[in-house]
C-alpha cells in the first residue's frame, strides 16, 4: 500500500499539480495561437500568390526543409528527448551542469546532422527538383520557369532546418526544466515571422517572401529560446561529445520513431511529387485545405492529449489494468464528442468556409472550388486520425513506440496503392482519397492492435456517447445546411467579405446550439466533463472567507 503523505509532501504535491496545470494551461494557449497564425499565414498566402503555380513551387521547397527537420530533430522531441533531458535536472543545485553539457552536444549533433543534409540540399536543389517532376511523371506539367523557382526556394529555406534542430535542441532543454512558455511559443513566433515578410516583402520578390520569412523565423526561435535558459543559469555548452550515456540513450528511444518517420516522409515526398502533376490547383488547393483539418486535429489532439498521456503512464506503471481501460474508454468519449460536429460542420460549410478564409486575391473560383473539393476530401481522414493520436499515445503511455511504427508503415503502403491507383483517373482527388484511407487504416489496425492487448477503447458508455454525439452532429448538419442556404438565397450583399462572415459565423453558431442541446437533452457527460475540465483550467475558484 502507498504510504500517507505528511503535511509537507501533500503540500508539495499540490505544488506540482498546480505547476503541470499551468504547464498544461500555456501549452495550450502556445497551440491555439500558433495554429491561428498559421490560419493567417495561409489566408495571406492565398490572397497574394493564388492555389497555382508560385504556392506550389514554395510548398515543395517549405516541405523539403520540414521533412529534413522532422527527420534529425524534430521526431525525437518528445520520443527521446525530454524524457533523457529531465533525468538530468536537479533543481537543488545552483547550477545544471549535466544538462548544459548534454544540452551542449545535442545543439552540436542538430547542428552537424541538419547542416550538412541543408548543404547538399542546397547544392542538389535542381536534381531533388527534377526528381519530384519524374514522380508527378510530366517534365512539363509546370514548366522551366516554375522548376527554376522552386530551385531558388529550396535553397533559401533550407539552412531554416539546421537553425530548427538547433531551437529543438533548446525546446527540450526547457522543457526538461519545467519552463514551457518560450517552447510553446515557438512556432507562432515562426508563423509571425512568415507572415510579417509576406507583408513587408510580397510586393518586391514575390513567393520568396515567404523564404525568407520561414528563415527569419527560425532564427527567431532560437533567440526566443535563450532568454529563459540564460535565466536559468542553463546555457548549452557546445561540445562533441557524442558518446555521453544520455546521448546514446536518446538515439536507442528514437531509432524506432525515426525508422517510421523515414517512411513516412518518403509518402510525402511522393504524394507532392504526384500533387505537382496532378493539376495547376492541386499543390495549393491541398496545402489550404489541410491547414484546416490540421487546424481541428490540433486543438482536438491538444485537449485530450494532455488530459491523457499522464493519467494512461500513471495506471500503467501501476499495473492498473482497469483504471488504463476506463481512462483511455473516457477519453475516446470526449474526442468523439469533440470531432463529430467539427467534421460535420467543416463538410456543410466547406464551400462557404474555403470562400471565405481563401477565396480573395490571385485564388479566384476555380481555386476556391479546388480547396473546397480536397477539404471535404480529406474529411474522412480527419475523423480517423482523431481517435488514432489517441490510440497511438495509449502505446506510448505502455511505452511502446514499436507498434505505432510498424502500423505507419503499413497504413503508407495503403496510401501509395490507392495515390497510384487513382491519381491518373481523379487527379489531385485521388492523392486526398489516398490520405484518408491512410488515417483510416492505421486508425483500424491501432483498434484492433490494441485489443490485441486487453485493452478495450470503446468500454462502457460510449456507445450512449457516439448515439448522442451522432444524432447532435447530424441535427446540427441539416440546421446548419439550412441556415446557410437561406442566407445564401437572401443575402444581397453580393461577394462582400461581411456576406460571406454571416453565412459562415451565424449558421455555425446557430448549430453548436442545436448540438449542445441534444447532448444535454440525452444527458451525455463528456460534455460536462469537458466543460469542467476547461474551466478548472482557466477559472481560478473564489476564495472563500
Amino acid at each position: 500500500m502507498p504510504e500517507a503523505d505528511s503535511p509537507a509532501r501533500s503540500a508539495g504535491s499540490g505544488q506540482v499539480g498546480r505547476g503541470v496545470a499551468l504547464s498544461a494551461a500555456i501549452l495550450m494557449l502556445g497551440s491555439v495561437l500558433s495554429r491561428v497564425l498559421g490560419l493567417v499565414r495561409e489566408q495571406l498566402a492565398a490572397g497574394l500568390f493564388g492555389a497555382g503555380d508560385e504556392i506550389a513551387a514554395f510548398t515543395v521547397a517549405d516541405n523539403l526543409q520540414t521533412l529534413l527537420f522532422d527527420l534529425m530533430v524534430s521526431g525525437a522531441l518528445q520520443a527521446a528527448l525530454i524524457p533523457v533531458l529531465a533525468h538530468l535536472v536537479l533543481p537543488d543545485r545552483a547550477t545544471n551542469h549535466e544538462l548544459r553539457r548534454v544540452g551542449g552536444a545535442l545543439v552540436t549533433w542538430a547542428l552537424l546532422a541538419t547542416g550538412v543534409f541543408s548543404v547538399l540540399g542546397i547544392v542538389f536543389a535542381p536534381g531533388i527538383v527534377s526528381g519530384l517532376v519524374w514522380i508527378a511523371g510530366d517534365d512539363a506539367a509546370r514548366g522551366a520557369e516554375v522548376r527554376e523557382l522552386t530551385v531558388r526556394l529550396v535553397r533559401i529555406v533550407m539552412p531554416a532546418a539546421a537553425l530548427l534542430g538547433v531551437g529543438t535542441a533548446l525546446q527540450a532543454m526547457l522543457h526538461a526544466l519545467g519552463a514551457v512558455t518560450a517552447p510553446a511559443l515557438s512556432t507562432a513566433v515562426r508563423n509571425a515571422s512568415i507572415i510579417v515578410g509576406m507583408i513587408v516583402l510580397a510586393d518586391a520578390i514575390g513567393v520568396e517572401s515567404m523564404a525568407w520569412g520561414t528563415l527569419a523565423g527560425s532564427v527567431a526561435i532560437i533567440l526566443v529560446q535563450l532568454v529563459p535558459l540564460h535565466r536559468h543559469r542553463a546555457l548549452p555548452v557546445p561540445n562533441l561529445d557524442l558518446r555521453h550515456p544520455a546521448i546514446r540513450r536518446m538515439g536507442v528511444l528514437y531509432l524506432p520513431v525515426f525508422a517510421g518517420l523515414l517512411v513516412s516522409s518518403a509518402a510525402v515526398v511522393v504524394d507532392r511529387g504526384l500533387a505537382w502533376g496532378a493539376g495547376e490547383y492541386a499543390v495549393g488547393a491541398m496545402r489550404y485545405a489541410t491547414t484546416l483539418v490540421q487546424l481541428v486535429l490540433g486543438l482536438v489532439a491538444a485537449a485530450m492529449s494532455l488530459a491523457s498521456l499522464p493519467a494512461l503512464s500513471r495506471h500503467f506503471s501501476a499495473g492498473n489494468a482497469a483504471g488504463f481501460n476506463s481512462t483511455l474508454s473516457r477519453v475516446m468519449g470526449m474526442v468523439t464528442v469533440l470531432i463529430l460536429p467539427a467534421t460535420a460542420g467543416l463538410a456543410v460549410l466547406a464551400s462557404p468556409i474555403a470562400a471565405l478564409l481563401f477565396g480573395h486575391g490571385e485564388t479566384g473560383e476555380a481555386g476556391t472550388h479546388a480547396i473546397t473539393i480536397a477539404l471535404l476530401g480529406y474529411l474522412p481522414g480527419t475523423l480517423a486520425a482523431a481517435y488514432d493520436q489517441i490510440l497511438i499515445f495509449a502505446f506510448y503511455a505502455r511505452q511502446n513506440t514499436l507498434v505505432p511504427v510498424l502500423v505507419g508503415v503499413v497504413a503508407v503502403g495503403v496510401y501509395f496503392i490507392v495515390a497510384f491507383g487513382l491519381v491518373d483517373r481523379y487527379g489531385m482527388m485521388g492523392l486526398v482519397i489516398a490520405n484518408s484511407a491512410q488515417f483510416v487504416v492505421h486508425a483500424l489496425v491501432m483498434w484492433w492492435a490494441i485489443g490485441r492487448l486487453g485493452v478495450n477503447p470503446f468500454g462502457a458508455g460510449f456507445r450512449h456517447t457516439l448515439r448522442g454525439a451522432a444524432i447532435g452532429a447530424a441535427a446540427m448538419a441539416v440546421v446548419v445546411f439550412l441556415v446557410a442556404s437561406g442566407f445564401d438565397a437572401a443575402l444581397t450583399m453580393g461577394e462582400s467579405v461581411a456576406g460571406e462572415v454571416i453565412q459562415v459565423v451565424i449558421p455555425a453558431c446557430v448549430g453548436a446550439l442545436i448540438y449542445v442541446a441534444v447532448l444535454r437533452m440525452m444527458r451525455v457527460t463528456e460534455l460536462t466533463v469537458i466543460v469542467d475540465t476547461v474551466r478548472g483550467r482557466f477559472v481560478r475558484p473564489t476564495k472563500r472567507s
